[in-house]
């Protein structure tokens, strides 16, 4: 008690240690965590509108390395191999049809896919 009173009359701050000076800046530091958290509960009292939701429907969430039995994965393995064999066969009806539109026979077609080449 005589020291604080000695360093108040003479004006002699007290010398703090390195770790007084961390210690005290985690305190402040806490209190300042602990009173935003109290905000923000009491906050909550009064909610805020909800948001409007879009009308996009969600997408599924990604399992990642959950494991997936063979079966259901070769199931769904042939059936990406399905959807694109019918792509290249539409598609290669669709040339079909354009080289008949355009008056292409297979000898000119056949030629100019060579000097793509």
């Amino acid at each position: 008690m005589i020291r604080q009173i000695l360093e108040k009359w003479f004006g002699i701050e007290p010398n703090h240690c390195e770790a007084c000076e961390i210690l005290r800046a985690q305190l402040d530091e806490s209190n300042r965590e602990r009173k935003d958290l109290l905000h923000r509960l009491l906050d909550k009292a009064n909610p805020e509108p909800l948001s409007v939701q879009s009308a996009e429907e969600p997408k599924p969430v990604s399992i990642g390395n959950q494991y997936v039995p063979w079966r259901v994965r070769q199931q769904m393995l042939e059936q990406e191999d399905r959807k694109t064999a019918q792509l290249i066969k539409q598609r290669a009806e669709e040339i079909k049809e354009l080289e008949k539109e355009l008056e292409i026979n297979q000898g000119t077609a056949a030629e100019f896919n060579s000097a793509l080449k």
